[in-house]
C-alpha cells in the first residue's frame, strides 16, 4: 500500500477534498482537522456538511446555517452546513420560478404537489453541493466536504445520471425533478459537479476507515460504487490507528495486532489506494485545540483534559 504522509496531503491538496464512509469512522474530526490545518497555513477554507445530523457546530464551537459563518479564533476558517428541508425550500421557488407567468393556480399547486417528496429534498441538497463544485465558493482556496454516511452520500452522487436517465425518457412531463422545461439547465450544473468530482487535478476522495474488518468492507464497497461514478481519484484514510506504548502489556498488543491485521488483509481494491494513517488519540474531538493535534505526532491528553503536543521544530 503506497502511503502518502499527512504533511503531503496539507502541502500540496486539491481544490477540493471530499471526506466520505460509514458512520463513526471520524469523517468528521478528520475533516475539521486537516480544514483547520489548512486555514492555519494561511489558505482560505470552506467547510461544508451535507450531513443532516451533523455536529460540526459543537465541534467548531459556533452555531452553523446554510450561509458561510467565520469559525472564531480562525481567521481564514469559514463553515457551513447544507440544511436539505431549507435547500428544497430554496429549490422549489426557483422551479415556479420558471414557469410563465400565465401558469395558473392550480398548475402551481400541481407543480408543488410534484416537489413534496424525499426525492425532492434529496435533488436540493445535491443542488446546493453542486453549486459549490461549479462556482458558488470561488473566493475560497480549498472547499472540505464531510458527507453524510456513504448510502446517502451515494445516493447524492449517483443524482446526475438518473437525472439524465429521466430526460432521455421524458420528452414533456414532470416529476420531483419540476418540470421538464427547467431540467436541461440544471443537468448541465450537476454535470459539470460530477466532473469536478472526477477531476484528480481538482478533487481528492477521502476514504475513511477504521483499522476493524467490517469498516474496511465497507470502505471497499464504497471505493468501487465510487469507481462507476468516475470517482477514482481517491485517497485512503485510516483512522484511529492504535499502537501499543507498553510492549509488557498483553491487552494493547493484541488490540494492536487486531488492527495491523484487519490493514495488511485489506482488500485489494483499498491496498492499491494511497493511504494515511492517524493515529488513535485519548482526547475528545471537540474544540480547536484537540482538532489541531489530531495530525500531529507526539499529541497526549494532559489529565486536566487538554492537549499538550510535542512537534519537531
Amino acid at each position: 500500500m503506497p502511503e502518502k504522509p499527512i504533511a503531503a496531503l496539507l502541502m500540496s491538496p486539491t481544490r477540493f477534498l471530499f471526506f466520505t464512509g460509514k458512520g463513526g469512522v471520524g469523517k468528521t474530526s478528520l475533516s475539521c482537522a486537516v480544514a483547520l490545518a489548512l486555514a492555519d497555513a494561511g489558505r482560505r477554507v470552506l467547510l461544508v456538511s451535507t450531513d443532516p445530523a451533523s455536529n460540526l457546530d459543537e465541534m467548531l464551537a459556533v452555531k452553523l446555517d446554510d450561509s458561510p459563518r467565520q469559525v472564531p479564533g480562525v481567521a481564514n476558517l469559514f463553515a457551513l452546513n447544507i440544511d436539505p428541508e431549507t435547500a428544497a425550500d430554496a429549490y422549489r421557488a426557483r422551479v415556479l420560478a420558471q414557469l410563465p407567468a400565465s401558469a395558473s393556480t392550480p398548475e402551481r399547486q400541481g407543480v408543488l404537489e410534484q416537489l413534496s417528496g424525499a426525492c425532492t429534498t434529496e435533488i436540493a441538497a445535491f443542488d446546493e453541493f453542486a453549486g459549490l463544485l461549479a462556482g458558488d465558493a470561488a473566493e475560497y482556496d480549498n472547499v472540505v466536504f464531510d458527507t453524510a454516511p456513504t448510502g446517502h452520500t451515494l445516493r447524492l452522487l449517483s443524482l446526475p445520471k438518473a437525472w439524465s436517465g429521466f430526460l432521455e425518457g421524458n420528452d414533456r412531463g414532470a416529476s420531483c425533478l419540476g418540470p421538464h422545461s427547467g431540467l436541461k439547465m440544471q443537468e448541465h450544473r450537476f454535470n459539470d459537479a460530477l466532473g469536478a468530482l472526477s477531476d484528480p487535478i481538482q478533487t481528492t476522495v477521502v476514504l475513511v476507515t477504521r483499522p476493524e474488518p467490517s469498516a474496511i468492507r465497507e470502505a471497499a464497497r464504497t471505493s468501487g460504487e465510487l469507481k462507476e461514478l468516475g470517482l477514482s481519484n481517491q485517497l485512503l484514510a485510516i483512522n484511529g490507528v492504535f499502537t501499543a506504548t507498553d510492549r509488557e502489556d498483553a491487552v494493547a498488543l493484541t488490540l494492536e495486532r487486531g488492527g495491523a491485521k484487519a490493514i495488511r488483509e485489506m482488500p485489494e481494491e483499498l491496498a492499491s489506494l494511497p493511504s494515511l494513517n492517524i493515529a488513535l488519540r485519548a482526547f475528545d474531538m471537540v474544540g480547536l485545540p484537540a482538532l489541531r493535534a489530531l495530525l500531529q505526532p507526539g499529541a497526549e491528553e494532559k489529565p486536566g483534559g487538554r492537549v499538550r503536543t510535542h512537534l519537531a521544530q
